[in-house]
């Protein structure tokens, strides 16, 4: 009777070794799912951060892109404005030189009065 209870023990050991057994499989295979969906959040992870990284790198190049124009509007400007000087400046020359010709065709007209009383004079003086 002692062998039988014996052989009981050992059977219902033996069914609990099986079914720990399962259990433990099923775990590992579990284990083993969640294993493969870290390493696709890790995958996805990785490409997310290699896309930010060229993001940035594109972003940056964006910002030196815009800073070159901004340097070369600001050169325009600076151009544009050295221009507007001269204009400025030619159109004072013009200025000048259409009242030094205003003056200089009152001095003719002054001159050739001057020339047409001398000729007057001059012709009193016949010989």
């Amino acid at each position: 009777e002692a062998t039988l209870g014996i052989k009981a023990q050992i059977e219902s050991i033996q069914s609990s070794s099986k079914q720990t057994v399962l259990e433990i499989s099923e775990i590992e295979t579990t284990i083993n799912n969640v294993n493969e969906m870290i390493d696709t959040v890790a995958t996805a992870i990785e490409e997310q951060s290699a896309t930010t990284k060229e993001i940035a790198g594109n972003i940056s190049q964006a910002s030196l892109g815009i800073q070159e124009m901004t340097e070369n509007v600001t050169q325009s400007s600076s151009v544009a404005n050295e221009i507007a000087k001269d204009i400025t400046v030619v159109n004072q020359a013009s200025n000048e030189m259409s009242n030094n010709s205003s003056r200089v065709d009152a001095s003719a007209d002054e001159l050739s009065h001057l020339a047409e009383r001398l000729k007057n004079s001059v012709d009193q003086f016949k010989v």
